[in-house]
């Protein structure tokens, strides 16, 4: 617990939820979402377009329980035959850590009970979900859902609760973390201290400097503009294209 109460101070104090989108690229597009808070840990599923190629766990930020917030970065995955399951792992602002370690579990489960996966798994997830989405790679055995070819965490955050032992990432399984350099709420110390968790099983960290175009603090991931996309987006497509070739 005391690695949770400066965390989520953090959080509270900068807003760090669906209400703190930064955008600045084109309108989001409309998809038929749920965008209220989940009463239950279930999942929203966004269909491939065409043949699904792979399927990614997109884990949200603390109190993104809706998923508008990551409307355009949804449809340009699924434009490019990627099947996205948004789980809704966090009920509410109010939810325990123990709570949200559950949710996580059921609302994966829920997810691949209602698109079982046609070609690789990628777990990714941004601040707090990129924790859980390691999480879920060293756990997917023992909780019976799909492994993960890879992972790929955008600014992470490192879970306030964690199960014991924290499991073990498969050896196939690649880690991929970013941090940025003006990141004020987790800075690189939550891909730092996943790394080490897993050790020794190889993570790769990459602390992104900031630009002219871009200034790479918490919440430059949820920006929709052409920075933005180069950033966080396109190391997601190299994956997919790695793991499930066109």
């Amino acid at each position: 617990m005391r690695r949770l109460l400066p965390l989520l101070a953090a959080l509270l104090l900068v807003g760090c939820g669906g209400g703190a989108t930064t955008s600045t690229g084109d309108a989001p597009t409309t998809m038929q979402a749920a965008t209220t808070a989940p009463t239950t840990a279930t999942a929203d599923v966004f269909p491939a377009q065409g043949t699904e190629r792979a399927t990614v766990v997109l884990l949200h930020g603390w109190n993104d329980v809706s998923p508008a917030g990551y409307e355009p970065w949804i449809d340009h995955l699924n434009k490019t035959g990627v099947t996205v399951i948004y789980p809704g792992y966090q009920r509410g602002i109010l939810s325990t850590p123990s709570q949200m370690l559950e949710g996580t579990q059921e609302a994966i489960r829920s997810g691949f009970e209602q698109a079982p996966p046609q070609g690789p798994v990628i777990a990714a997830g941004y601040s707090l979900g990129g924790g859980f989405a390691v999480v879920y790679a060293a756990n997917a055995v023992a909780w019976d859902v799909p492994e993960p070819a890879a992972v790929y965490g955008v600014f992470p955050a490192m879970p306030p609760t964690v199960p014991e032992p924290f499991g073990t990432v498969p050896k196939k399984t690649s880690v991929a973390l970013l941090a940025g350099d003006a990141d004020q709420v987790v800075g690189s110390n939550g891909a730092e201290q996943l790394a080490a968790a897993i050790a020794p099983h190889p993570a790769m960290v990459d602390v992104l400097a900031s630009t002219d175009a871009i200034a790479f603090d918490h919440f430059a991931p949820k920006r929709t503009d052409a920075p933005a996309q180069k950033a966080f987006w396109l190391p997601l497509d190299r994956i997919v294209d790695r793991l499930a070739p066109r």
